[in-house]
């Protein structure tokens, strides 16, 4: 047990969606549960991840009523991937993985602040880092939002595979470029334009490295508004 205590009458039992998983998924599926509960998709989906090797990943919806999000499913989550000590206290062996936790909000584009400005960079930032896997960040910017001098306007993240590259500032291209010439690895690379150039000549010199990842519409247009 978990949390030491019954949370629910009825839970999902592990066992039983991981059979459902392994039916219906692949290895390196992705698995939606808009009515997360207490997390039995999640820990299924890291328990056969563990069974047969595979990189399967999962989203988790709930609208956190009774605070279940807060209080149950995302706890439990975290102690499946990390372990734990069951109520003998002996030490269970953590099932690995990594986990992000958002919340929704809205961003105001109908103020170009510069606090909507570093509100929706972040937030999109973290969507990018979510579509590609990447999570380690490996090269901090310091956001300058008009500014000159030397400052970066880009982040790097990683996981075991590649490298995301996102570029704030097409300005910036150059400097990220230099920053990341010595990194032996692929790279999905998105740059934030308030045009429509796709770039493909900035990086044709990189071209068997970089891969160019258009930012997602909506997304963008958002962005464009708020920069305008």
């Amino acid at each position: 047990m978990l949390f030491g205590r019954k949370v629910f009458d009825y839970p999902k039992p592990v066992a039983l969606i991981d059979k459902i998983l392994k039916i219906s998924t692949d290895k390196e599926s992705l698995i939606l549960d808009f009515f997360a509960g207490s997390g039995t998709t999640a820990h299924a989906v890291l328990n056969l991840n563990r069974k047969d090797g595979g990189s399967r990943q999962f989203i988790l919806c709930t609208n956190n009523e009774n605070n279940i999000c807060t209080d149950v499913c995302y706890p439990r989550v975290k102690k499946v991937i990390e372990g734990y000590k069951n109520l003998k206290g002996q030490k269970v062996e953590g099932l690995g993985g990594n986990l992000k936790y958002f919340k929704t909000d809205f961003v105001n584009y109908d103020e170009p602040t510069d606090k909507n400005k570093i509100k929706l960079t972040e937030q999109a930032t973290e969507m990018l880092c979510v579509k590609e896997g990447t999570f380690e960040k490996v090269l901090p910017a310091r956001r300058s939002l008009g500014a000159g001098g030397d400052q970066k306007n880009f982040k790097v993240f990683k996981n075991s595979n590649h490298y995301t590259g996102i570029i704030f500032d097409q300005a910036a291209i150059p400097a990220f470029k230099k920053a990341v010439k010595d990194i032996k690895a692929k790279f999905s690379v998105y740059v934030f334009s308030l045009g429509d150039e796709t770039f493909d000549d900035e990086f044709k010199d990189v071209k068997q490295k970089v891969k160019l990842s258009p930012i997602p519409e909506a997304i963008l247009r958002v962005y464009r508004r708020i920069f305008k």
